[in-house]
């Protein structure tokens, strides 16, 4: 009998928390442009800079991460300053993309709305992370409209066909 609890723990932990398939097929087409003329989420400038945030609180709590700092408790850290400053975009931001790494896709489309609510212009790949996630839920039209949005704020014609094609790619599915 405890083996068989055992056995059903184990197997809800690994149970895909969206259906079979969908989060991986997602997962990486979020992907956006490392060209800082882009016009995608900016980044922080210098060495480093792929972890590292333009809020020097965010970046101090991203750089214990990056110098190889217990993950869990980083992430504790920067959840800390989130809910401490709900206005910080740029905590709410990583959340939302730490959520999102770690399949946790309702917490980070949270995080995103938060985003978007905060600087609606700012943070393109909110919008991009959102829709994906929406069109996962089969929220399709939610999901285009995001996508559309993100579309008019980037300037990166490869970003834009990207966006395209996952939209026509959404539309076919229904």
């Amino acid at each position: 009998m405890i083996a068989a609890a055992a056995a059903v723990t184990a197997l809800l932990f690994l149970a895909p928390r969206t259906p079979s398939g969908k989060a991986e097929e997602n997962a990486s087409s979020a992907r956006v442009s490392e060209d800082p003329n882009s016009g995608s989420t900016p980044k922080a400038e210098g060495a480093g800079a792929a972890m590292v945030s333009s809020d020097p609180k965010v970046s101090a709590i991203l750089a214990e991460l990056a110098t190889g700092g217990p993950p869990m408790q980083v992430i504790v850290k920067l959840r800390d300053l989130a809910d401490k400053e709900p206005g910080n975009v740029e905590a709410q931001y990583h959340m939302g993309l730490f959520s999102w790494q770690t399949n946790q896709y309702d917490k980070a489309m949270d995080r995103f709305r938060k985003v978007i609510a905060l600087d609606a212009k700012g943070y393109p790949d909110a919008y991009a992370y959102l829709g994906q996630a929406y069109a996962t839920l089969d929220s399709t039209d939610k999901a285009i409209a995001l996508l559309e949005t993100y579309k008019t704020l980037v300037t990166d014609t490869a970003l834009i066909n990207g966006a395209d094609r996952y939209i026509n790619d959404i539309k076919n599915k229904h």
